[in-house]
């Protein structure tokens, strides 16, 4: 049986860390590269933060209820964290950014948002399992 309290709070924890993670690697680290790219991204004063906030919530809980998913009947902690962050990593990172480096012509994101993603996922699934217990 999922732990609903546990639940929550490994969701509240994985959106506070995913949002310091975000603003920190996409928001600073890679500020410049992003800004050498015009033509594929929106000007910064585009952007609808709160649609970024709330659909990065809505990521958040899926992937906290997924944790609980596959953590059910297993020793929930930082090794399944890790092993949930890293295989979530390559399904939302590395696949969907080398589909897009075949795709399109040029694409420069691939080896700035691949790990990246994967990274955030890791720390993610990490956080969940530190905070979910059964």
């Amino acid at each position: 049986m999922i732990n609903t309290k546990r639940l929550l709070l490994a969701f509240v924890a994985a959106l506070v860390v995913n949002f310091l993670y975000n603003f920190a690697v996409f928001g600073v680290a890679l500020h410049d590269f992003h800004a050498q790219y015009p033509s594929w991204l929106k000007p910064e004063a585009e952007l609808n933060m709160v649609r970024l906030f709330l659909t990065g919530a809505v990521n958040m809980a899926l992937i906290s209820l997924f944790y609980a998913l596959f953590a059910r009947h297993r020793a929930a902690g930082l090794m399944t964290g890790l092993l949930f962050g890293a295989l979530l990593g390559l399904i939302a990172g590395w696949i969907p950014q080398a589909g897009n480096k075949l795709l399109f012509n040029n694409y420069p994101f691939y080896m700035a948002w691949a790990p990246a993603i994967f990274f955030e996922m890791v720390i993610v699934g990490a956080v969940n399992g530190l905070v979910y217990r059964e």
